[in-house]
């Protein structure tokens, strides 16, 4: 990781709340919390591109895709000139992610309105409006005397105009009666607004693209890719239904496993050289060629990347869903979908060509070799079965890996030792990172899974694979405290592993009853999580034998470990009726905490005595990003509750008081006093270290993501009911399991961070005790209060909280960067 950013400390003219960014830093996390909006946006653009996957529906999604990506880059130019996470900024932060959340949720009418709410490609138009106005004025009260005036100047007018013309689109189609006239002249009256847009970033040159820190700029343009990568794994299990039972065939496994593959393959080529060669492309200019080189290699050649990325995604999708709707009967996939496919890896892989001639005059290794195995493999694809053409396509990204340190091994290994400076860390790296990702959307998936059975065994079995998930996760983290290695081997495990995290979200709905048609899901979900158990232990045994200084664990030190395993699989072997999905019997429930119990007190045991935290710094980092990816997930569970709903001003009002929960709830966690629990674990040594790490960390970071988990499922089933009423129709109550999973999630959650912070400081915050017993009272209450009325009390109650510690002057104290290199 970074060290910490140095701002600058004076007071910027009349605002008195933005303070600018030095020249030296990384990412902070309220700027990772709104990118994984903008990840459930291009979600959105996924699946209705996916469901008109068509010659029309196609270039509207990338339409989609550009005017959204064009909301993202001038995030990325104000977080090099402004700290975002300090004075009045998280609040203008969290209110444009609530307004990026109501534009992912017109996605599917930023084209065509749907009758029965607010007009959607108005509301698509005013939002694009708020976010660049408002980044723009952002920008301009961060400047200086006549510099503001003329940033202002130059930058205004492509804004309006392009904001005209996305009105436009939305209001002049519907007075021409032909269908096809209608369509084409929305299409372009949008190209219009990417023309003007792009076009004046053009034409104006590198006078608004002034880049402090290349690190900065670096590492925000590959922590959107990487979080392209996790969204296209998660499209990989979006293909066989959220949380849906569907039969587990061998077909379909394999081809989750394929699609995992190809992703990770992908996620290589970025990784292993680009992403830092890039960088010190950037540090070794000044002035106005680092700003033209920050623009076009990132700015503007990162989009054709990413946009490939959203297709493999879509292709991935369409793929995959042939694989479980005809159980890989059908021999071929459809036409179109095929080209998608095949079209998004050459898209992403010659985005990635050019990227490398702008900024490393670099040309001729090996995606040069993965578009022309692309190109010879997309006439012969058509003829292929399904899960062949993966394969095929699968193994050309797999060949761009091995010509690296094959073919072309002397060139890969000249550029590893230039940039082996930008590669050293003591933090977070991008592998550990996408391995969060697909975890956390593992959890998420848990609250789809007691969503679809929002009964008190659903809640049970929902828990109780959280719990077994959390520990595969901690046995990792505890991995990398130890291992700080970015070895090939080092990276091929982490690809199985997400791998086998991919097909336990899928088989996570059928943990404890099996599917008709399909192989049984207990077993499947159980031999998933002993491979990654298993390889976690193979892995320690490994460095151990590898290292005569490491301390040798004995053989019995596996024990735990094993019997869990074992309890699991008892479990998962006994009879149960494959008619009912939601059985579950007190056997099972009491082998499955058995198992629990046994791989927390063992492994705790087993820590103290043959594990050592290396760095408190990346130890922290490692938790803190969880809760954040998990409050970001939050807002994704959240949208897909109404994502087939009309928006409406219900909706539109629920989306900014969600939001505004969940920035309550990362102010509890980064907020008050954070720096004073890292400091403890840091200023601890030996056992001591590893007892505080194991108790606070592993231990007490359970409920709070539990509580997150609840949370996300509360809010799913409060916006669930609100449909396209009239605004001043509140609505029916909530569902009562709906309402306590949210109250209680709150709850769960603050208590967790009560316990975290007693562990480590010794004291309990007043006022947080305070806002535990508020929300506890609040619970009973509201039960029978709308839906949209007990959200708002929570959200204020919350919100009221936390503006009382902002006036005692408690800000964010989590100040470092979110990834390393």
């Amino acid at each position: 990781m970074h060290p910490p950013r140095r701002w600058q400390s004076e007071v910027v003219g009349d605002v008195g709340r933005i303070q600018l960014a030095g020249d030296e830093g990384g990412v902070s996390r309220l700027e990772l919390f709104l990118d994984l909006i903008f990840v459930f946006a291009f979600l959105n653009v996924t699946g209705v591109t996916a469901e008109q996957l068509n010659p029309a529906g196609l270039p509207r999604g990338l339409l989609l895709l550009v005017l959204l990506w064009w909301c993202w880059a001038p995030f990325a130019w104000l977080g090099n000139s402004v700290r975002l996470d300090r004075g009045v900024m998280p609040v203008v932060m969290f209110g444009l992610s609530a307004t990026l959340f109501v534009m992912a949720l017109t996605v599917r009418e930023a084209f065509l309105d749907r009758p029965g709410g607010l007009p959607g490609p108005v509301v698509f138009a005013l939002g694009y409006l708020a976010v660049r106005a408002t980044v723009l004025a952002v920008g301009t009260l961060a400047g200086t005397g006549g510099q503001s005036r003329h940033l202002f100047r130059q930058a205004l007018p492509p804004v309006l105009v392009g904001t005209l013309f996305l009105l436009a689109a939305a209001v002049l189609p519907n007075w021409v009666e032909d269908p096809v006239a209608r369509e084409w002249i929305r299409y372009a009256l949008v190209a219009c607004t990417v023309l003007v847009e792009y076009g004046a970033a053009l034409l104006i040159g590198s006078n608004l693209w002034r880049i402090g820190s290349s690190r900065y700029w670096a590492e925000r343009h590959g922590l959107i890719i990487l979080i392209g990568f996790g969204e296209t794994i998660i499209s990989v299990g979006l293909s066989q239904g959220a949380a849906i039972a569907q039969p587990l065939t061998p077909v379909v496994l394999v081809g989750v496993l394929l699609g995992v593959a190809l992703a990770g393959a992908l996620w290589w080529t970025y990784f292993d050289v680009a992403r830092f060669a890039g960088e010190q492309a950037l540090e070794r200019v000044s002035g106005d060629r680092r700003s033209r080189l920050g623009r076009d290699a990132y700015s503007l050649l990162h989009l054709p990347m990413m946009a490939g990325l959203i297709l493999v995604a879509l292709g991935l999708k369409k793929v995959l869903g042939e694989l479980r709707v005809h159980t890989g009967s059908e021999t071929t996939t459809p036409g179109f979908g095929r080209l998608v496919l095949y079209g998004g890896v050459a898209l992403y892989l010659l985005g990635l060509l050019l990227f490398e001639i702008r900024a490393l005059r670099l040309l001729g290794r090996s995606p040069v070799l993965g578009l022309l195995l692309v190109a010879v493999l997309a006439p012969l694809a058509p003829h292929l079965p399904v899960l062949i053409q993966l394969a095929l396509l699968t193994a050309a990204a797999g060949a761009m890996a091995l010509a690296d340190v094959t073919v072309f091994r002397a060139r890969h290994r000249r550029l590893h030792a230039q940039i082996a400076p930008a590669h050293r860390h003591a933090g977070v790296t991008p592998k550990e990172l996408f391995f969060d990702l697909v975890f956390v959307y593992a959890f998420l998936q848990v609250a789809a899974l007691m969503s679809d059975d929002p009964t008190w065994t659903g809640v049970v079995r929902g828990l109780l694979v959280l719990t077994i998930l959390w520990l595969a996760w901690c046995g990792y983290a505890w991995l990398a405290a130890v291992v700080r290695s970015e070895s090939p081997v080092v990276r091929l495990v982490m690809v199985l592993v997400v791998a086998l995290t991919a097909l336990i979200a899928l088989a996570s709905p059928q943990a404890f009853t099996g599917a008709l048609g399909g192989l049984p899901g207990p077993l499947v979900f159980v031999a998933c999580y002993a491979a990654i158990r298993l390889l976690h232990l193979a892995s320690f045994g490994l460095m151990a034998w590898q290292d005569p200084c490491w301390r040798r664990p004995p053989v019995a030190t596996a024990l735990p470990t094993l019997i869990a395993l074992a309890l699991l699989l008892a479990a998962a072997l006994m009879p149960t009726p494959v008619t009912d999905l939601h059985h579950l019997t007190p056997v099972q429930v009491g082998l499955w905490l058995l198992a629990i119990a046994v791989d927390f007190g063992g492994n705790a045991r087993i820590s103290l005595r043959h594990l050592r935290i290396g760095s408190a710094e990346h130890w922290t980092d490692r938790h803190c990003l969880i809760i954040i990816i998990g409050l970001g997930e939050a807002v994704i569970s959240m949208g897909s509750a109404v994502v087939y709903t009309p928006i409406s001003a219900r909706i539109v009002v629920a989306a900014f008081l969600g939001t505004a929960l969940l920035a309550s709830l990362w102010w509890v966690y980064f907020g008050w006093g954070s720096v004073a629990e890292e400091r403890v674990l840091a200023t601890a040594r030996g056992e001591r270290r590893t007892r505080l790490a194991r108790d606070a960390y592993t231990w007490l970071h359970l409920p709070m993501v539990a509580g997150i988990v609840l949370v996300s499922l509360g809010l799913r089933k409060t916006i669930s009911v609100l449909g396209s009423r009239g605004f001043f129709e509140l609505g029916p109550p909530p569902y009562p399991l709906g309402h306590l999973a949210l109250f209680g999630g709150v709850l769960l959650y603050l208590l967790g961070d009560l316990a975290f912070r007693r562990r480590l400081t010794g004291r309990y915050p007043p006022a947080r005790v305070v806002r535990a017993l508020v929300v506890a009272a609040l619970l009973p209450l509201t039960g029978s209060l709308a839906a949209l009325l007990a959200l708002a009390l929570l959200a204020a109650v919350c919100l009221a909280f936390t503006a009382f510690e902002v006036i005692r002057g408690h800000g964010p104290a989590r100040t470092g960067p979110v990834t390393a290199h």
